[in-house]
């Protein structure tokens, strides 16, 4: 599920409408990588910046084994998981999702 709170019908139209809106070849694009994904995890290792990765639980987009397999195969990852959040974690906790993003950029 994108969100994991109510969203309002003209947000959740905005959403759909964005997604109307995006290239059809980069629709594409993303369906081929999701079915050839371990290339993708290959070059994970080449990641050598600190890396955060913010994953809401609900999340029925990006499951959560995927955060994992991210936090893993990148060094100096940090994984920090939010309950109660889809795949739009900073609708479903903002305050949160703030803090966190700062706490990281300040470290």
């Amino acid at each position: 599920m994108i969100f994991h709170s109510y969203v309002t019908p003209a947000l959740s139209d905005w959403i759909f409408d964005l997604g109307l809106q995006a290239a059809s070849w980069a629709t594409v694009a993303i369906a081929y990588a999701w079915l050839n994904e371990e290339e993708l995890f290959k070059d994970m290792a080449a990641i050598h910046v600190p890396t955060l990765i913010l994953h809401g639980l609900n999340d029925k987009v990006c499951l959560y084994p995927l955060a994992i397999a991210q936090q893993r195969g990148i060094a100096n990852a940090k994984l920090v998981p939010f309950e109660s959040c889809g795949h739009f974690l900073f609708y479903d906790q903002l305050e949160r999702f703030n803090k966190e993003l700062v706490q990281f950029i300040e470290e």
